[in-house]
């Protein structure tokens, strides 16, 4: 009986690490290492690298030494990263995937090269045992309060009480969210790993990218609508996960972006919990004092 040939199962992605440099950056996708410094992206195969180092100040560069032909040393590409961390993890992956012989060729031949892209289901409240115990008592404080002032014949006071819960709501709906996320990316971004992920699909206005992390699991992530595209090129942008968690990730954004947020909610948020002081806590605190 004749054996039927199956081909080989294709080789797991490797970890889309990726290390910044000054106005250059490297990663890895699929198979291969990717530099894009210049102007110029190289798209280099696994195959063609006879070995990646890291080298330079506090050891936060790299070097990708391709395989030479007839005898001769191949080139040498290196960009000069800014995470030493970083650097080593990509080199790691990178000497574990290598093959242990070159082509015939030169690893040379097998690198691709093009200019720089230069492009530029609702989820339910979801509350916790906790939020809902801190809902509650919040709502029989506001209750009470209010029974309180009405009891004392304060009814200018009451109807401010009353009337306060409006920009209470509003001021912790723009608050606490934006809490969580400040919290979020804190912890995930102090235990990291910076990493590239690539545009999966797009669900009516939400768009998703994948990324791989280091035990070769893949994951999805939300892209964020002010996450810029590496290089220009919007199908690529640069994510940190959580080591422990590597589901849990958030995109790398612009500092302006971030300052420029944290100047909204503070603002936005501030006013609005200011005047539902005001009008509900200072109005207790004034008829106690009048007692």
């Amino acid at each position: 009986m004749s054996r039927r040939h199956e081909p080989p199962p294709p080789l797991s992605p490797l970890p889309s690490i990726r290390l910044r440099g000054y106005g250059e950056t490297m990663w890895l996708e699929g198979r291969a290492v990717v530099l894009e410094q210049k102007g110029l992206r190289r798209r280099i195969p696994v195959e063609a690298v006879a070995e990646a180092r890291v080298v330079g100040r506090e050891r936060r560069s790299v070097e990708i030494a391709l395989w030479g032909a007839d005898g001769a040393p191949g080139p040498v590409f290196t960009l000069e990263g800014r995470d030493a961390a970083q650097a080593g993890r990509l080199v790691e992956v990178a000497n574990g995937a290598r093959s242990r012989s070159g082509p015939a060729q030169g690893g040379a031949a097998l690198v691709e090269e093009r200019p720089a892209s230069t492009s530029g289901r609702k989820r339910g409240l979801g509350l916790t045992r906790r939020e809902r115990a801190v809902g509650i008592v919040l709502l029989l404080v506001y209750v009470g309060g209010l029974a309180l002032l009405a009891w004392a014949g304060e009814p200018q006071q009451a109807a401010l009480w009353l009337l306060g819960v409006v920009p209470a709501l509003f001021g912790l709906l723009i608050v606490v969210p934006s809490l969580r996320w400040a919290w979020k990316r804190w912890t995930v971004r102090r235990r990291g790993v910076m990493v590239v992920a690539v545009f999966a699909r797009r669900e009516r206005k939400r768009t998703f990218f994948r990324y791989t992390d280091l035990e070769g699991g893949t994951h999805e992530i939300e892209s964020d609508y002010a996450a810029r595209g590496i290089g220009g090129d919007p199908k690529r942008i640069e994510v940190v996960y959580d080591r422990q968690q590597p589901g849990r990730a958030v995109c790398s954004l612009a500092a302006s972006t971030l300052l420029w947020r944290t100047a909204g909610v503070t603002l936005a948020g501030g006013l609005l919990l200011s005047l539902a002081f005001i009008m509900m806590p200072l109005q207790l605190i004034l008829l106690l004092l009048s007692g």
